[in-house]
């Protein structure tokens, strides 16, 4: 999924190196949203690194002013499936653009790079109290998991 996918007139594409700067308010917003303090240098070396030495892959929507929403993926892998597994790590859509679909546009956008990179799966977390996120989710097909237990090392 390297070209863009339009809806309504909203535009999804992959972000470059050369987009930090437009995705930087959004990754923000969405920190602030999980309660974190805003940092805005550790923000730019987080998403510029990561997009330089394309360690994950960044789609954002834009209204053709400004990037209006994004979903970042990283890779994983299944030694079960003997495949790569990617993980949608963050999605967020800046407030007032929400019902828009674009939520919707971003996840599509994710599921077609997963298909294309030949992924075993893609599995994402979110917190039991988003449960806007969890619609969203359920509403694109996706499945609550059932089969594994999420533990977390105490670091």
């Amino acid at each position: 999924m390297n070209g863009s996918v339009a809806a309504m007139d909203i535009t999804v594409r992959r972000a470059t190196a050369s987009d930090v700067d437009a995705l930087l308010p959004l990754v923000r917003a969405y920190r602030v949203f999980y309660e974190q303090t805003p940092d805005a240098p550790g923000e730019r070396r987080f998403i510029g690194k990561h997009l330089r030495e394309a360690t994950s892959t960044i789609f954002f929507a834009s209204d053709g002013t400004r990037a209006l929403g994004f979903v970042q993926i990283f890779e994983s892998w299944s030694t079960v499936r003997l495949a790569p597994m990617l993980i949608l790590e963050d999605l967020f859509v800046e407030p007032s653009a929400r019902g828009r679909g674009i939520a919707r546009a971003l996840i599509d956008a994710a599921i077609a790079y997963a298909r294309e990179a030949g992924a075993g799966g893609m599995f994402l977390e979110t917190a039991v109290s988003n449960e806007r996120a969890q619609q969203v989710y359920e509403r694109a097909g996706w499945e609550r998991e059932r089969a594994f237990v999420k533990f977390n090392a105490p670091l």
